[in-house]
């Protein structure tokens, strides 16, 4: 068992933030680990509501739950919160609304013994399943598999992308590595975790067990910005956070990892509201998407992508840059059967 003298094998870092609807479900699915050796750090981000006193409440019965109070910084922040004063040997996060199977904690330690990994990503469930697209019961259903270096399949095409609850770590590595969360970003703020976690990590192991419990709430920022009053406000956050990796990656050295693939997963991200844009706004994001580009590839970023639809495409944003944008449906069509395949890009389109 812990103590305040020996490392708990697991922290599990939890923000919270108005989540007295879903907080207590997602303690008592912490508190029923089958492995016991854990730290629960509670991160109360200055909820408004109840919080406080739930998280009072359980801290008072089980020792195993930290309480940290902080004025409203917001998610980054408070993940980062905990991760300065967690001891456990592996780190994991779970969001407030969410719950975990009673194995989450044993199955990291089996597989982080058992490999000597420095990052393990896990499956997940949503709940409920038939609120998720295809596409995301997908990427939550990682193939068992052992990257002993970088590979950019972690990033663009083996199901460990996205969500930062899914990607466990060991601490050791965290602090080599100085892993924390950019507080720059409201929005996919776990994207940018995973793009310097994956290339950092010795070994990375997926797992196919579905750990994780992911409630489907309409009040996530995921949800707000799908609407189509907030697109162009989605396309300026997912703008921000290519700023916020390619900050990283200059500062780590990692510019040159899957330049091909890396432009074509940021047009990936963006073509689909970009091309429903009012023009100016078109245009104005446009600009703003081929100058980073440029800013980080060169003059000629646009020939990169591996596939000639993909390059078709970044053309066309790089001349929107200059002319305005504009982009033919067959060319947006082609761009994502090139990219995610031609039954993804069926089950979109039509």
């Amino acid at each position: 068992m812990s103590s305040s003298t020996l490392a708990p094998a697991v922290s599990l870092i939890v923000p919270v933030y108005k989540s007295e609807a879903t907080l207590g479900a997602c303690l008592d699915s912490l508190l029923a680990q089958t492995e016991a050796d854990i730290e629960i750090i509670c991160v109360n981000d200055g909820s408004p509501d109840n919080c406080a006193s739930i998280l009072e409440s359980y801290a008072s019965r089980d020792a195993r739950i930290c309480v940290i109070t902080q004025q409203n910084q917001g998610l980054s922040a408070a993940r980062n919160a905990g991760m300065d004063v967690a001891r456990g040997r592996i780190v994991d996060f779970v969001d407030s609304d969410d719950t975990v199977s009673p194995d989450l904690c044993r199955r990291l330690v089996e597989v982080f013994d058992a490999t000597d990994a420095d990052v393990v990503t896990f499956g997940a469930v949503c709940e409920p399943e038939d609120r998720a697209s295809k596409r995301i019961r997908q990427l939550l259903s990682p193939a068992a598999a052992t990257f002993d270096t970088f590979d950019a399949a972690l990033l663009f095409s083996a199901n460990a992308q996205p969500y930062a609850w899914r990607t466990a770590m060991r601490r050791a590595f965290m602090e080599r590595e100085n892993i924390r969360f950019s507080t720059r970003l409201r929005f996919a703020e776990d994207v940018p975790y995973q793009f310097i976690v994956y290339p950092l990590s010795k070994k990375t192991v997926l797992i196919p067990d579905r750990l994780y419990h992911y409630r489907m709430t309409d009040g996530s920022l995921t949800h707000v910005y799908n609407t189509e009053a907030s697109r162009a406000q989605k396309v300026e956050q997912h703008l921000l956070m290519f700023e916020v990796i390619f900050d990283e990656w200059r500062k780590r050295g990692l510019l040159g990892l899957c330049p091909g693939e890396m432009v074509a997963w940021c047009l990936d991200l963006t073509l689909f509201d970009l091309v429903r844009l009012p023009s100016a706004e078109a245009d104005a994001c446009a600009l703003h998407l081929s100058r980073l580009l440029r800013d980080v590839y060169g003059e000629k970023w646009y020939t990169l992508p591996p596939k000639g639809a993909q390059r078709r495409a970044a053309l066309a944003v790089a001349q929107g840059a200059e002319s305005g944008f504009e982009m033919r449906k067959r060319d947006l069509i082609a761009f994502f059967a090139a990219t995610r395949g031609v039954k993804t890009c069926v089950e979109r389109f039509i």
